[in-house]
């Protein structure tokens, strides 16, 4: 296989793979504007843990103060999602 071919399947590979950023426990598969914001970061950084979406999340995560910005904004959103609305009424309430 030719060096570029390689290289066309592990671009591939990772943008399947990147899909998966939104934690699995949200149920989700990861939306185009996650792919987009995180795909150059998950390739600089990440690249020795494409495919497995959980090991790039990790060490997205790991490197977060060396990601984009708009990559730090889905991952934080993701965190959000996952962590479910706050059904305390403590932010409402100021506690």
């Amino acid at each position: 296989m030719s060096m570029p071919l390689i290289r066309a399947v592990t671009l591939a590979a990772a943008a399947g793979a990147i899909v998966g950023l939104v934690p699995a426990e949200a149920g989700a598969q990861g939306t185009e504007r996650q792919r987009l914001a995180c795909m150059t970061d998950a390739m600089t950084l990440c690249s020795g843990d494409v495919p497995d979406t959980r090991r790039i999340e990790r060490c997205l995560r790991r490197n977060y103060d060396r990601i984009s910005p708009p990559c730090q904004g889905e991952l934080d959103a993701a965190a959000g999602a996952a962590a479910g609305p706050d059904t305390t009424g403590a932010s409402r309430y100021g506690r």
